[in-house]
């Protein structure tokens, strides 16, 4: 999978947390939405983390990018804030789940484990 986020420390923990399962392995991670769209195409990841604010075209740009380059790739919006606009954009983007930051790390796990399934 690949793991998309502007906060190094946050895609280092995702990643942490990510390796920690035993359906899922991180691919790739990236900053900004140019990087991803590069490793979405060298990777093809199953899934993608994307952060919904991030600088150059946000979590948006990431998730239309991606999309492109690996068709195949289910996006997962991951934003600080249950906010519906940015629900609308991720999704109207090619995201199919938005997870809040604040939720439970298990949710997150579970709520990736089962695209896997």
């Amino acid at each position: 999978m690949l793991v998309v986020d502007d906060d190094s420390a946050l895609r280092e923990a995702l990643r942490d947390l990510i390796d920690s399962s035993r359906l899922l392995r991180v691919v790739g991670a990236a900053g900004e939405p140019d990087a991803a769209a590069r490793l979405a195409g060298e990777h093809a990841p199953r899934l993608a983390v994307v952060d919904t604010r991030m600088p150059n075209g946000g979590g948006t740009r990431a998730a239309r990018e991606i999309r492109a380059r690996s068709p195949g790739t289910t996006v997962v919006a991951f934003s600080a804030y249950d906010d519906p606009v940015a629900r609308e954009e991720m999704r109207r983007a090619g995201a199919v789940r938005f997870v809040v930051k604040g939720d439970p790390r298990d949710d997150l796990l579970a709520v990736l484990e089962e695209f896997l399934r």
